[in-house]
């Protein structure tokens, strides 16, 4: 063994002093090749210089000084230009030296007059490259880029060529905007909601205003209220024909950049750019499973899996990819897809940050728009956005993220915007150029208008503004130097002397409202065929402090069946739940139902409805009910939640329960409910109506429990009960009494007839005749009154008649 070290350390030394000798008799170019190979840049600088001393025409030695001035430590951007130049000039088509060039035209500019021209020469450079190499996947890509550039300028675009803009008024049209003349009372409006004097500054503007009434401008308080453009009726020329030209241009020659070399990485982010900004998530697949091949344990490629697999619909396949993501994160990308302060309300803040990980767990369940299935929709959105926000947003030579710019942070709180608004001032006089766009629910439009006059300020006039709306608020934002880095809009001094209103036009001040009073949004849109899932939730007095709340609702019966047979044949997944104003999974029932039973069906004039009823126990408190419903198969989904108020029954005083609107109520005395779904209280099965929908020639059955009632001297408790329906739109006007009928030893009780019973607490019904009512939307009101303790207590319910 020592013998066979000693021969390789010798033989090594060899190779070292073989190296070195060599090195040392070598010409500049070698000894200038290994001294970079080596990191020595400096001494490799030496030796290339020492080179072009020797031959002033050795091209090869100018392109490694432009690299050693471009790639290391000596960075030195003119320099390695200078260089490159020098052998582009000694050598003009060496594609080598030409992709040299093309990525030092990549390189970020703070001017945009600058990346204008740089983009222009790109694009020129790729032209000359495929020209000498057709397969040159550096050329294809770029030219890639550039008409994912142009797709975004275009796509499915609008022209508004009559357009001129002078400072702030819009011109365009012979008839004045009636916004002009509301917009003074909307001034004097403000002043007197914020209890204001008619300050001096707000006079001086209205003063302005009212000079301003030409019939040949419009005066826009809002500078970017662009439904305001859309009124004027401007000629439209539709420009989605030339989107589509970028679209297919940028896919061949990104595909073809894959062909050539399918390890170049950067590739796939520039595909699955432009396939999101379009929508193309099929497509995004294809590609992404290349990408897999080559890229396997890439965290970008399984946030991208997440991402199109989401918005193809393919839920599950969206949840294991953005599971497998976190697995190849590093931990800067793990807070960002996991950390809550940027959508939570203030006053829940700080419990995140007491215990992150449990209160993210309670927050996710509590936003999940679907119990019934193994994922959490509402998480993957987020996930989407942040994937989203970092795609299109993200610059990676600055090494900031999407979701760290500001129109990243707004997009992962409210997702992507109704409207997505561009507005490009230049000088001169005319438009340029005014695009609109509509993908799917979401509008895209770019108008470039002119500011008239001539003394301009060049930065100002280089300021482009990108407006999102979301219907019920919107943002602005700027960006002053066409470098794509977007700012939210604040009006400069300037602005606001010439008569810019600052609360209408100060988003940096809007912003912080709007994310104050809304910090997140979400609009869940349920797969398949949606349908109407209406449910009524009724609490009565439970045990050890708790309360008995039953929940019951109906599904719409669309499909013929025979009221003869046992079942209708559908198999369905059905889940109540109820979640804590903490946010905490109170209870849920889940069940799978093999065939929905006929006696349970209710039948109505225009529709059917099969009725069930959930029985669950909960603490008190303001609580959240979810009732879903889905089809086997999920074609057909039903979701509904609603606030709910579960009273606290644990004190002395007098208390009632809710309301309970029922269909039917028959005594029993065998301990069971008469159909399995009925509520049973009290020896009563009570079928509820989930609609709160009846005839005025069907009896209404209510029932209700009274507790705490007061013991007489005789050891009996004496009430009375009153209940009145309201037609609603009537308001404080006076109800009719109605009266109960009713027979039976228990029976309903008439109004106003005294109660006696042996115990402080008693469970009634009333059998309502509302006959001789109109139809509409009516409140019904129990009051119960303890005759003994001269106390009372009331409930209301709304129910409408038909």
């Amino acid at each position: 063994m020592r013998s066979i070290f000693k021969a390789i350390l010798v033989f090594s030394l060899v190779l070292s002093f073989s190296s070195t000798a060599f090195a040392q008799e070598a010409d500049p170019m070698t000894k200038g090749i290994l001294a970079f190979r080596s990191g020595q840049y400096a001494q490799a600088v030496t030796h290339f210089e020492k080179a072009l001393k020797d031959d002033a025409s050795n091209a090869e030695a100018h392109f490694l000084l432009a690299r050693l001035f471009w790639e290391t430590d000596l960075k030195d951007a003119k320099r390695a230009g200078l260089e490159l130049d020098k052998a582009l000039l000694l050598d003009p088509e060496n594609v080598q030296f030409m992709v040299a060039r093309l990525q030092q035209l990549r390189e970020d500019s703070k001017f945009f007059m600058i990346e204008m021209t740089r983009e222009r020469q790109r694009r020129e450079m790729s032209a000359r490259i495929l020209k000498l190499d057709p397969t040159n996947s550096f050329a294809h890509e770029e030219l890639g880029k550039s008409y994912i550039r142009d797709f975004w300028r275009y796509r499915n675009a609008m022209m508004y060529p009559t357009l001129t803009f002078n400072e702030y008024k819009y011109r365009g049209s012979s008839e004045p905007d009636p916004m002009a003349t509301r917009l003074l009372d909307d001034l004097r409006e403000y002043e007197q909601q914020n209890g204001l004097e008619e300050s001096e500054q707000l006079s001086e503007q209205i003063g302005r205003v009212e000079q301003n009434l030409d019939p040949s401008s419009i005066f826009m308080a809002d500078e970017f209220d662009v439904e305001a453009l859309k009124r004027q009726g401007f000629p439209v020329v539709d420009m989605s024909g030339r989107a589509l030209l970028a679209y297919n241009l940028a896919i061949e020659h990104l595909n073809a950049a894959l062909d050539s070399d399918p390890r170049q990485r950067s590739v796939y982010d520039d595909l699955m750019e432009i396939y999101a900004l379009k929508g193309e998530y099929d497509e995004a697949l294809k590609m992404l499973s290349q990408m897999y091949v080559f890229f396997p344990e890439d965290v970008k490629l399984w946030t991208y899996l997440g991402y199109a697999h989401y918005h193809a619909g393919n839920m599950e396949a969206a949840s294991k990819s953005f599971e497998t993501s976190f697995k190849y994160m590093d931990q800067n990308t793990v807070y960002a897809y996991t950390h809550l302060e940027d959508i939570l309300p203030e006053d829940e803040q700080k419990l995140y940050k007491m215990d992150p990980a449990a209160y993210s767990a309670r927050f996710w369940t509590s936003k999940d728009p679907r119990y019934l299935t193994p994922y959490n929709e509402r998480k993957m959105e987020h996930y989407a956005r942040l994937t989203y926000a970092d795609l299109i947003y993200g610059a990676p030579k600055m090494d900031l993220r999407g979701w760290n710019t500001e129109r990243g942070q707004i997009l992962v709180r409210y997702g992507v915007p109704q409207g997505d608004v561009v507005i490009i001032p230049r000088s001169g006089s005319g438009v340029r150029n005014a695009t609109q766009a509509n993908d799917g629910n979401t509008t895209s439009q770019t108008i470039q208008v002119a500011r008239s006059g001539s003394d301009h300020d060049m930065l100002e006039e280089a300021n482009t503004y990108n407006i999102w709306d979301y219907g019920e608020f919107k943002f602005v934002f700027e960006d002053p130097f066409r470098n794509g880095e977007y700012r939210l809009y604040a009006p400069s001094s300037a602005d606001l002397a010439a008569g810019g209103l600052p609360w209408v036009n100060d988003y940096t001040i809007k912003a912080k409202e709007t994310f104050r009073k809304t910090p997140e949004r979400y609009i869940y849109e349920a797969p398949g065929r949606q349908i109407e899932l209406p449910f009524v939730v009724a609490t009565f007095k439970g045990k050890e402090g708790n309360a008995d709340v039953y929940v019951n609702y109906a599904i719409p019966i669309t499909q013929a069946y025979d009221p003869s047979k046992e079942f209708i044949n559908i198999t369905a997944n059905a889940g109540t739940f109820v979640v804590a104003e903490n946010r905490d999974m109170l209870v849920e029932r889940r069940r799978t139902i093999y065939g929905l039973p006929t006696s349970q069906v209710v039948r109505f004039d225009e529709s059917n409805l099969w009725v069930d009823t959930q029985l669950m126990t909960t603490p008190p408190g303001q609580h959240e009910v979810s009732v879903e419903f889905e089809t086997a198969g999920g074609s057909t989904v039903a979701v509904q939640r609603r606030k709910v108020d579960v009273h606290n029954f644990s004190g002395s005083s007098l208390a009632m329960s809710d309301i309970l609107l029922a269909y039917r109520i028959e005594e029993t005395d065998n301990g069971k409910p008469i159909v399995p779904t009925d509520i049973f209280r009290d020896n009563l099965s009570i079928q509820p109506a989930p609609w709160t929908v009846f005839s005025i020639d069907q009896p209404i059955y209510i029932y209700f429990e009274v507790y705490n009632l007061t013991l007489g001297d005789d050891s009996q408790a004496r009430y009375e009960v009153e209940a009145t329906l309201t037609p609603k739109d009537k308001g404080s006007g006076v109800g009719r009494i109605l009266r109960g009928l009713f027979g039976g030893n228990k029976g309903g009780v008439s109004t106003g007839v005294p109660i006696a019973v042996s115990s402080s607490f008693d469970g009634q019904y009333l059998i309502l005749d509302a006959l001789n009512q109109e139809t509409g939307l009516f409140t019904l009101n129990v009051k119960i009154t303890d005759t003994v303790a001269g106390k009372s207590v009331q409930m209301d319910k709304e129910l409408f008649l038909e």
